[in-house]
């Protein structure tokens, strides 16, 4: 199949989709690089638990190795399949996701250090695009040279990224065009990493 660079996802018949999306699956197992739109943002996706794709991703956003990247799963059931899921994890999880939280956890052995050495930021966005696309976990970074803004179009990513990535998932403008709110659970506690899209207080509400 030969795809545009720059897919407008929106414009496709169910059908369309589906054989785009396939298509797009079969390259992400060859460690092709793709952006697509999330709830959030547009982020840079590729094969998490491939360390040689996932170094290019490091590269083409020039971000320090050292910082880790969070993974995008298919279904909040997917979760315990990468990181260690306790009873309060489990509740903000539940009820929180998919939606637009980065929860991390302490990370089992199938990701690789390069993504995140002791814990792991997982998603599971509330935009059915990228959740299809995943059927290995995904980088979600955002498609930006780090320290630069966070797109919410692909109008607002820069060329250059643009330019170091194989395909564009073009999902319109993202639903909450704002970062994810990130927590971290540890030692059976919640620490606010970042207050986004979900308020802090809605967290704290449900426990």
């Amino acid at each position: 199949m030969k795809l545009n660079k720059i897919i407008k996802i929106y414009e496709l018949d169910e059908k369309e989709r589906g054989n785009i999306l396939n298509f797009l699956k079969g390259e992400i197992l060859k460690g092709k690089i793709i952006i697509c739109g999330t709830d959030t943002l547009y982020g840079i996706s590729a094969n998490a638990l491939d360390e040689k794709v996932v170094k290019k991703v490091y590269q083409i956003k020039k971000r320090d190795l050292n910082k880790p990247l969070s993974i995008c799963v298919k279904d909040k059931e997917d979760i315990e399949k990468y990181a260690y899921v306790n009873d309060l994890a489990k509740k903000i999880i539940d009820n929180f996701l998919p939606g637009p939280l980065t929860i991390i956890l302490k990370k089992k052995d199938l990701i690789p250090d390069i993504v995140s050495k002791e814990y792991i930021g997982i998603r599971v966005p509330d935009e059915p695009t990228i959740r299809e696309l995943s059927i290995v976990p995904l980088t979600t970074t955002s498609a930006n040279i780090s320290g630069k803004e966070s797109p919410t179009s692909v109008d607002e990513i820069d060329k250059e990224i643009l330019d170091n990535v194989d395909y564009i998932i073009d999902i319109g403008k993202c639903k909450y065009s704002k970062p994810s709110t990130i927590i971290k659970i540890e030692d059976n506690k919640i620490i606010p990493i970042r207050e986004g899209v979900i308020k802090m207080s809605e967290i704290y509400e449900i426990l």
